[in-house]
Protein backbone atom coordinates (compact mmCIF):
# COMPACT_ATOMS: atom_id res chain seq x y z
CA UNK A 1 0.00 0.00 0.00
CA UNK A 2 2.68 2.30 0.72
CA UNK A 3 4.89 1.46 -2.03
CA UNK A 4 1.89 1.81 -4.25
CA UNK A 5 1.12 5.67 -2.73
CA UNK A 6 4.55 6.56 -3.51
CA UNK A 7 4.59 5.39 -6.74
CA UNK A 8 1.38 7.50 -7.72
CA UNK A 9 2.80 10.30 -5.84
CA UNK A 10 5.58 10.25 -8.36
CA UNK A 11 3.49 10.55 -11.29
CA UNK A 12 1.24 12.98 -9.50
CA UNK A 13 4.23 15.34 -9.30
CA UNK A 14 5.20 14.65 -13.33
CA UNK A 15 1.18 15.65 -13.59
CA UNK A 16 1.53 18.22 -11.66
CA UNK A 17 3.21 21.03 -13.31
CA UNK A 18 1.06 23.49 -15.67
CA UNK A 19 -1.80 21.88 -13.57
CA UNK A 20 -3.90 24.57 -11.28
CA UNK A 21 -4.94 22.42 -8.69
CA UNK A 22 -2.67 20.41 -6.17
CA UNK A 23 -3.14 16.82 -7.28
CA UNK A 24 -0.32 15.94 -4.55
CA UNK A 25 -2.87 16.70 -1.82
CA UNK A 26 -4.79 14.51 -3.21
CA UNK A 27 -2.79 11.68 -3.09
CA UNK A 28 -1.74 11.73 -0.42
CA UNK A 29 -4.82 11.10 1.91
CA UNK A 30 -5.55 7.75 2.51
CA UNK A 31 -9.12 8.67 3.62
CA UNK A 32 -12.44 6.78 2.00
CA UNK A 33 -13.15 10.20 0.61
CA UNK A 34 -9.87 10.74 -1.41
CA UNK A 35 -11.07 8.09 -3.95
CA UNK A 36 -13.53 10.06 -5.96
CA UNK A 37 -11.55 13.62 -5.13
CA UNK A 38 -8.26 11.55 -6.42
CA UNK A 39 -10.49 10.26 -9.99
CA UNK A 40 -11.95 13.99 -9.94
CA UNK A 41 -8.80 15.55 -9.87
CA UNK A 42 -6.50 13.64 -12.37
CA UNK A 43 -9.30 13.71 -14.46
CA UNK A 44 -9.35 17.28 -14.72
CA UNK A 45 -5.69 17.35 -15.11
CA UNK A 46 -5.72 15.04 -17.76
CA UNK A 47 -8.14 17.69 -18.97
CA UNK A 48 -6.27 20.26 -18.48
CA UNK A 49 -2.94 18.75 -20.16
CA UNK A 50 -5.08 17.67 -23.89
CA UNK A 51 -6.68 21.53 -24.34
CA UNK A 52 -2.90 22.64 -23.78
CA UNK A 53 -1.37 20.34 -26.14
CA UNK A 54 -3.93 21.22 -28.62
CA UNK A 55 -4.28 25.07 -28.10
CA UNK A 56 0.30 24.56 -28.28
CA UNK A 57 -0.30 22.46 -31.24
CA UNK A 58 -2.52 24.79 -33.37
CA UNK A 59 -0.80 27.56 -32.15
CA UNK A 60 2.30 26.21 -33.74
CA UNK A 61 0.76 26.04 -36.97
CA UNK A 62 -0.57 21.84 -36.44
CA UNK A 63 3.17 20.92 -35.65
CA UNK A 64 4.17 19.45 -32.72
CA UNK A 65 6.70 20.96 -30.87
CA UNK A 66 8.36 20.35 -27.40
CA UNK A 67 5.48 22.07 -24.93
CA UNK A 68 3.48 20.38 -27.00
CA UNK A 69 4.66 16.29 -26.58
CA UNK A 70 5.39 17.83 -22.65
CA UNK A 71 1.22 18.87 -22.14
CA UNK A 72 0.69 15.41 -24.25
CA UNK A 73 2.73 13.35 -22.02
CA UNK A 74 0.96 14.71 -18.83
CA UNK A 75 -2.33 13.97 -20.29
CA UNK A 76 -1.23 10.31 -21.21
CA UNK A 77 0.55 9.97 -17.40
CA UNK A 78 -3.02 11.25 -16.25
CA UNK A 79 -5.18 9.29 -18.47
CA UNK A 80 -2.65 5.48 -16.83
CA UNK A 81 -2.86 6.97 -13.18
CA UNK A 82 -7.03 7.58 -13.76
CA UNK A 83 -7.01 3.75 -15.67
CA UNK A 84 -4.66 2.30 -12.45
CA UNK A 85 -7.27 3.75 -10.26
CA UNK A 86 -10.68 2.36 -11.76
CA UNK A 87 -8.49 -1.27 -12.82
CA UNK A 88 -7.85 -0.64 -16.27
CA UNK A 89 -4.20 0.17 -15.99
CA UNK A 90 -2.66 -2.34 -18.44
CA UNK A 91 -4.81 -0.86 -21.57
CA UNK A 92 -2.84 2.62 -20.82
CA UNK A 93 0.58 0.83 -19.77
CA UNK A 94 2.27 1.72 -22.83
CA UNK A 95 1.50 5.05 -24.24
CA UNK A 96 2.01 5.74 -20.27
CA UNK A 97 5.73 4.44 -20.84
CA UNK A 98 6.00 6.16 -24.34
CA UNK A 99 5.03 9.45 -22.29
CA UNK A 100 7.76 9.34 -20.10
CA UNK A 101 10.47 8.47 -22.09
CA UNK A 102 9.11 12.00 -23.78
CA UNK A 103 9.43 13.88 -20.46
CA UNK A 104 13.23 12.32 -20.21
CA UNK A 105 11.96 9.90 -17.16
CA UNK A 106 13.34 6.91 -18.51
CA UNK A 107 14.30 6.00 -14.92
CA UNK A 108 10.20 5.66 -13.96
CA UNK A 109 9.11 3.51 -16.63
CA UNK A 110 9.46 1.22 -14.19
CA UNK A 111 6.64 2.48 -11.87
CA UNK A 112 4.14 1.93 -15.11
CA UNK A 113 5.59 -1.84 -15.30
CA UNK A 114 4.85 -2.79 -11.97
CA UNK A 115 1.35 -0.55 -11.61
CA UNK A 116 0.03 -2.18 -14.45
CA UNK A 117 0.54 -5.50 -12.91
CA UNK A 118 -1.44 -5.20 -10.13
Amino acid sequence: EVIVKNKLLRLAELIQENFPENIIDAFKSSDKQSFAERLKIIGQARTIHQQRAETLWRKAGKKRTPAERYASSQAELAAFVFAYLTGDAKEYADSAMEALQALGRHGEIDLIKSLSKR
